[in-house]
């Protein structure tokens, strides 16, 4: 089998994976893998790593913030979401059930008009340590940020609080936009 020159860009192989593509497009798609080598196995690595991520997401290993769309996709897939809604400045007591599959907070924030958004956390296990996610996804028209914990690493804690500060990064400098407290007890029995 002889490899054409011109090897798929990135972009294309996501798209053809995600079916994001017109059927001219696909077609074209598996031409070119059907002659090309490189590319196959570029996409073969693609889709490995791709189960790497879902499985170590639903093995509870990955702590995330996702759109709303995202969760929404969850349950209709039959996991079991655990979800907590936190008004703005507010807080929440939450718990982890044994067959729970996904644990959700949907925090409430006024993020019209913010360009970039980050997020500090602080657990009551670790005092002094904070952890900051950059540039997290929200969604401004609903005013929602969507986090998922890692739900082993939740499921190990004790009795615990963890205080969460949602900032906007704007080119003036870092506003607070809110701050939540998230009071955790383990489930009875565990």
């Amino acid at each position: 089998m002889s490899a054409p020159s011109n090897h798929l860009l990135l972009n294309v192989l996501l798209d053809y994976w995600f079916r994001d593509t017109d059927a001219a497009a696909t077609d074209g798609v598996d031409e070119h893998l059907m002659q090309c080598d490189t590319c196959g196995t570029a996409l073969d690595e693609l889709i490995a790593l791709g189960d790497g991520v879902r499985d170590a997401f639903r093995a509870g290993a990955v702590a995330t913030i996702v759109s709303g769309t995202f969760t929404q996709r969850l349950a209709e897939q039959g996991l079991r979401l655990r979800e907590y809604r936190l008004p703005h400045n507010g807080s929440v007591n939450c718990t982890v059930a044994p067959d729970d599959d996904v644990l959700v907070s949907h925090i409430e924030a006024p993020l019209q008009g913010v360009p970039r958004l980050d997020a500090v956390m602080q657990l009551s296990t670790e005092p002094g340590v904070q952890y900051r996610l950059h540039d997290i996804p929200f969604d401004a028209h609903r005013g929602e940020v969507h986090y998922l914990p890692k739900l082993a690493q939740v499921r190990q804690l004790p009795a615990h609080t963890m205080l969460l500060t949602l900032l906007a990064v704007e080119p003036a400098g870092t506003r607070e936009l809110g701050h939540y407290t998230f009071n955790h007890q383990p489930w009875p029995g565990h």
